[in-house]
């Protein structure tokens, strides 16, 4: 636990940057919660805050493969007619954190048409995506959270197999909003 606090803290320092003008100025505290990689793709997961004070759970995910693309959140759980998986991070449960508001994606998503399915999918353009939920976090010492993480990545030719619900329980250090 200490080498995970200790983690925390250099999350933290290292969100403080210099800037050639304005001398130090604090931008997006972060604190990384956990990384795994899992069918190709790499999952980050960190808790952020704004200067403004507006937290976010955030879950980065990028495929190894250059041409790969991963689904949109807003695709069924269960795909289309069982085709695909969105891309999803979701809140499972938690005492210290609640969602405020919905996910939202820093890429926008784009029609791929499967004319062999005669399905068109939401994807996201080639390489990772962030996904971003705002939260409301009130803890006073350190606690823990279970997410839930979702995703599938393809090419114009071949998919991955699909990581569905994988569920983690992740501990928010002391330090955090």
């Amino acid at each position: 636990m200490r080498l995970a606090s200790a983690n925390a803290r250099l999350a933290l320092i290292a969100s403080v940057i210099v800037s050639g003008a304005g001398g130090a100025r604090l931008q997006s505290e972060r604190w990384l919660l956990t990384r795994f990689a899992e069918h190709e793709v790499a999952v980050e997961i960190a808790l952020e805050r704004e200067p403004s004070g507006k937290t976010w759970l955030v879950g980065t995910y990028t495929p190894a493969r250059a041409t790969f693309h991963l689904y949109g959140k807003d695709l069924p759980k269960a795909g289309i007619h069982g085709v695909a998986r969105p891309t999803l991070l979701e809140l499972v449960r938690s005492a210290a954190i609640r969602p405020a508001g919905p996910l939202v994606a820093d890429q926008p998503t784009m029609d791929l048409h499967v004319a062999a399915l005669g399905l068109t999918f939401p994807v996201y353009p080639e390489g990772a995506v962030t996904l971003r939920l705002p939260v409301t976090v009130a803890l006073q010492d350190s606690a823990t959270a279970e997410v839930s993480v979702t995703y599938m990545a393809c090419s114009d030719r071949t998919c991955l197999a699909p990581v569905i619900d994988k569920r983690m329980s992740l501990r928010i250090p002391a330090t955090a909003p």
